[in-house]
């Protein structure tokens, strides 16, 4: 299958893929994102697009035919028009996850203005702390990708445990009596402990609202995923040097937890 589309949280819609056949044979089919959040829906068997989807070659946000800019990337668009539509204010937006597509929208369209992104719009009706907590999801999404980036470079054999420096050296909290990890090992119980904890129904049972009561994990969980970016920095400084170029990961977060006292 030749990959014609890309999936982001922000999606609502099928994936479609095409098949490279022929020219004179077409096969579509629709899947849909086993990773989605919000609900899950059962494929369907149709072996044509949905009404309104355009056809191969169409550019992403293209209108829709009544003024309205589509949000989705439709098959055949060159990765340079991926997600190619404006940002939608949040006050306009509906729908559990207009936050987090809020968020990634100001994010693709600049990681370097950090006021902008981490401001919460006037007017928005928005609660301070959903706004935070989503925040925290669209992070701890781009830590697993820094993961990626250390997989080769951080082992436990070249990082046995989990230091910052020659000065400090952090425990691992995943287990039930805190102990030595090595720094991967520690760096993805962090990552996957604060996932964990974000879709608990418990404490965070929807996507629109944040109980007053759950803010309090919030420090607690930004100091540790802080240390993630200690050891990146001090032991594997070309990945974070080139990751930090390219995201601004690093000073997103470091603006984020100070202008949220979260550390």
């Amino acid at each position: 299958l030749e990959q014609l589309s890309a999936q982001t949280s922000h999606c609502h819609g099928p994936v479609w893929w095409r098949i490279a056949v022929p020219d004179w044979i077409t096969c579509d089919c629709v899947c849909r994102s086993s990773a989605m959040l919000a609900g899950t829906a059962s494929a369907s068997s149709s072996s044509c697009p949905p009404d309104g989807v355009q056809a191969a070659g169409a550019s992403a946000g293209a209108n829709s035919g009544n003024g309205v800019a589509r949000r989705r990337n439709l098959p055949g668009t060159p990765a340079a028009q991926m997600w190619n539509w404006p940002v939608r204010p949040l006050a306009a937006s509906e729908g559990p996850l207009r936050v987090a597509e809020y968020i990634q929208d100001l994010l693709r369209q600049s990681t370097s203005d950090l006021e902008r992104i981490y401001e919460l719009p006037e007017g928005c009706g928005v609660d301070p702390l959903l706004w935070q907590c989503e925040h925290l999801r669209q992070f701890l999404i781009e830590l697993n990708l820094l993961m990626v980036a250390l997989g080769e470079e951080c082992t436990p054999d070249t990082c046995p445990k989990m230091t910052a420096s020659n000065e400090w050296q952090y425990l691992c909290a995943a287990h039930r009596k805190t102990q030595d990890c090595a720094a991967i090992d520690y760096m993805s119980h962090t990552i996957d402990g604060s996932t964990a904890l974000l879709t608990n129904a418990k404490h965070f049972g929807s996507r629109g609202s944040v109980p007053p009561d759950s803010g309090k994990y919030f420090q607690s969980m930004a100091r540790r995923l802080y240390r993630i970016f200690a050891h990146v920095y001090y032991h594997h400084r070309s990945i974070f040097d080139e990751t930090e170029a390219e995201t601004h990961l690093c000073a997103r977060f470091s603006h984020f937890v100070m202008r949220y006292q979260l550390m």
